[in-house]
């Protein structure tokens, strides 16, 4: 008896076991079945709408992630419209594209803020939201052109002033509104992103002309350096940057800029070193007309000689310049 209540148990327990596999399976297949299928199979982008998928146990992260699917979507496009502009648009060499915003594009267009979003479809299975959200193309073209104007218009006004300045004035406006050209340059890229009929080539070729006028003007300017040390380890190496900026240095009294170099040194012994503190004073005059002053401390020490420890002060000093930029220590910008 005990033999046929064991068997018969063991059968119930087995047939237990057997429809609870069978109905975890059926509800997985039901829960799977039941996702719907313009989440499984979202609609394509066209020429109207912008669409992104997302799925989230929290219902604003679902949207979050359905932002920033639709964004991806267009960082794909990104990379058709920059092939485009690589293989039209070549200049000295280097594509029009490639100059300064190559790496920066497609992180701009993750990070788009799609205000004007909405979502198209939305459902809850279990714990889980499941969004489609959907962006007006148009609208957002519209809105992105505003800004991409302003941007546009302040450029263009400050380079069409170049003419009333003298040659470092116009490479110091250009510099400071550098920034905002390759800004400029990337929001044309995602115009035409959102919409292929705007012309982002003539753009990108004026700012390209700009860029190049910066370099037009190095080749055309030339630069005086002075000192007031007759060790010239200082100037040495700021002609030597100068130099490597593009800018041409030149012994001429005619030269467009003059940068003099007014060193105070202290010389000292401490510890068995030779050690030299210095404090350079940097002008830089234009048509007699100071445009910056900056003061750079640097210090140096040698085993050997004081003139070595100045040798080595001027090192830090370079340092320093490399650390600031040649821009802020001639425009002091």
């Amino acid at each position: 008896m005990v033999l046929i209540h064991s068997k018969k148990l063991l059968i119930a327990i087995f047939i237990i076991v057997f429809l609870n596999a069978c109905f975890s399976n059926v509800t997985s297949l039901s829960q799977e079945e039941s996702i719907p299928v313009w989440y499984m199979n979202a609609p394509l982008n066209n020429a109207v709408f912008i669409y992104g998928e997302g799925q989230s146990t929290n219902l604003s992260d679902a949207k979050d992630n359905a932002l920033n699917a639709m964004a991806s979507k267009l960082v794909v496009s990104v990379g058709s419209t920059t092939s485009s502009i690589t293989t039209t648009s070549v200049k000295n060499t280097v594509s029009s594209y490639s100059k300064d915003v190559t790496k920066d594009v497609q992180i701009d267009v993750q990070k788009i803020k799609f205000t004007n979003a909405s979502v198209d479809k939305s459902t809850k299975i279990a714990d889980e939201y499941y969004i489609l959200m959907k962006v007006n193309r148009i609208e957002l073209f519209d809105n992105k052109k505003k800004e991409f104007d302003i941007n546009d218009n302040r450029i263009t006004s400050e380079y069409n002033s170049l003419s009333r300045y003298g040659k470092l004035e116009q490479i110091h406006i250009l510099q400071n509104i550098y920034p905002s050209i390759i800004e400029a340059k990337k929001e044309s890229i995602i115009l035409n992103v959102i919409n292929n009929d705007f012309d982002n080539a003539s753009y990108m070729e004026k700012y390209d002309s700009y860029i190049d006028k910066i370099s037009q003007l190095k080749n055309d300017s030339t630069i005086m350096v002075i000192t007031n040390n007759k060790e010239k380890y200082f100037a040495d190496l700021l002609i030597d940057i100068l130099n490597q900026n593009q800018y041409k240095v030149s012994n001429s009294s005619n030269s467009d800029l003059e940068v003099s170099l007014n060193n105070k040194v202290k010389y000292s012994i401490a510890r068995g070193w030779n050690i030299a503190k210095v404090t350079t004073t940097i002008s830089v005059s234009s048509n007699n007309k100071i445009i910056s002053n900056m003061i750079i401390n640097s210090l140096g020490r040698s085993s050997t000689s004081s003139e070595s420890a100045l040798e080595n002060a001027s090192q830090n000093f370079l340092m320093q310049i490399q650390e600031k930029t040649l821009d802020k220590v001639i425009f002091n910008k």
